[in-house]
């Protein structure tokens, strides 16, 4: 935006200082209170030999002013400047007018890369105040770096695994109605998911077939996977109406359920590295050494 305003004032100050224009458009800066200028020169990082105070003074008087610098006054080892608002302002409007949209935009980012990943919503549960800070904040994040130049990509987490999904497919089977499910699936799977729950703190051999199911997930079985992929699919469905009046859209759906095999590459890596222990069955990531504590990695059902 000031580019104009700084090259005005290093053209002047090379013929005035014998310094390279591009040095002294790398020490001109913005002063912190706008009493002293609307932009500065400091005189020391010029490297010029001699009293900056006195050479500001003779450099800032012999400063010709035009339509674009309207003022140059030294105080003490600094050059400080006005610069023409209307130029401003028309400079302004004009990059605006011409950019559209993407006023404001850099190329600072430019080859580089970065995934942002926010917002993260269990499927089958609906989306909640205690999301909202952090899709917010999360999508403000992408935003700047998309709007620097990077190959911004932005990644909902979701959490989409584990035997909570065993617990809904049979709760599916006993409270699940498929005219509520395609009118609003997350408000349908949520319901059916506190009703199992609730049904199985009365009833633990539900809970026995929650893993069962679960590890049928793990194992592949390929009807197990369907009805999980169909609830997961409605799901994100009724979630992207939801960021849709958010204004916000991601790059990559991904989830808990996309690490199976680095999940199994990671647990040989651990067992390699001697931090694997088993207790009962399950098996345990060992690292009291480094003072972490144990925690299981793999229950003894097999499942992660």
């Amino acid at each position: 935006m000031f580019d104009e305003f700084k090259t005005s004032i290093a053209t002047q100050l090379a013929v005035l200082t014998g310094a390279p224009v591009k040095d002294i458009v790398d020490a001109i800066e913005i002063p912190r209170s706008n009493a002293h200028g609307d932009l500065a020169v400091t005189i020391p990082r010029l490297r010029i030999k001699g009293n900056p105070v006195q050479m500001a003074k003779d450099w800032a008087e012999a400063f010709k002013v035009d339509e674009v610098i309207t003022n140059a006054v030294s105080t003490g080892p600094y050059i400080n400047f006005r610069i023409n608002r209307q130029v401003l302002t028309r400079k302004v409007m004009s990059d605006i007018y011409k950019t559209q949209d993407k006023y404001g935009w850099t190329n600072e980012g430019a080859g580089k890369r970065v995934i942002v990943e926010f917002s993260s919503p269990n499927i089958a549960k609906p989306f909640h105040a205690g999301h909202l800070r952090s899709t917010i904040i999360g999508n403000l994040i992408y935003n700047l770096y998309k709007a620097n130049g990077w190959d911004a990509i932005s990644m909902n987490y979701l959490g989409d695994w584990g035997k909570q999904y065993g617990l809904l497919a049979v709760g599916f089977e006993r409270f699940g109605n498929e005219e509520k499910l395609v009118a609003d699936p997350i408000l349908h799977l949520f319901e059916v998911y506190v009703a199992i729950s609730a049904a199985a703190k009365e009833d633990d051999s539900l809970n026995d077939r929650a893993r069962a199911y679960f590890k049928s997930m793990e194992d592949g079985d390929e009807a197990a996977l369907a009805l999980w992929k169909r609830f997961r699919d409605l799901s994100i469905a009724k979630y992207k109406d939801t960021y849709a009046r958010l204004n916000i859209k991601f790059d990559v759906y991904s989830g808990e359920s996309q690490v199976g095999e680095a999940m199994t590459r990671a647990m040989t890596m651990l067992e390699e590295c001697g931090l694997i222990t088993e207790s009962e069955g399950a098996k345990l990531l060992n690292l009291e050494k480094y003072k972490l504590g144990v925690t299981p990695v793999k229950k003894s059902d097999g499942t992660t």
